[in-house]
């Protein structure tokens, strides 16, 4: 990996805590990076939303949690309850807030990072990313789990 690369990455991991910091109301705990050479995760009880990087770096970031993680920051947030559609329609919300915050973090680092339309998913399966990192963040009970994948 480049210095560049790793100093991208870097600049990704720190950007990531940050915003999670200022747009979830929560607080939490964080675990240690863990360098991955593949990811796989398909479970009805949680759900995922991936939104793709585009320019400097070129990959993907993935927040991964229970819905009922989702379904509380919501509540946080706006003082009132997802469920159902509403739910699914917040958890795109909340990545492309999450990734859109991430990428103006970037761009202070001078990093110009363009985002892709948020997609949510109940399963993914990364194994050609050349760097896979994920970092899990503890909830009092529940953890949400930021997958980066670079290209």
């Amino acid at each position: 990996m480049t210095m560049a690369a790793a100093q991208h990455i870097t600049s990704l991991l720190n950007g990531a805590i940050g915003v999670i910091k200022t747009v979830i109301p929560m607080e939490f705990e964080m675990g240690k990076p863990q360098s991955e050479i593949k990811f796989e995760y398909k479970d009805p009880q949680q759900a995922g939303v991936i939104i793709g990087l585009e320019k400097e770096i070129n990959g993907s970031l993935l927040f991964i949690a229970s819905k009922t993680f989702f379904g509380e920051c919501g509540n946080q947030m706006y003082g009132m309850p997802f469920e159902g559609e509403m739910l699914d329609s917040f958890i795109g919300e909340l990545g492309n807030i999450l990734a859109g915050n991430i990428a103006t973090q970037l761009a202070n680092a001078d990093i110009t990072v363009d985002i892709t339309t948020p997609r949510v998913v109940n399963e993914v399966s990364i194994a050609d990313a050349a760097k896979l990192l994920l970092l899990p963040l503890k909830f009092d009970t529940e953890e949400l789990t930021i997958v980066f994948a670079i290209y």
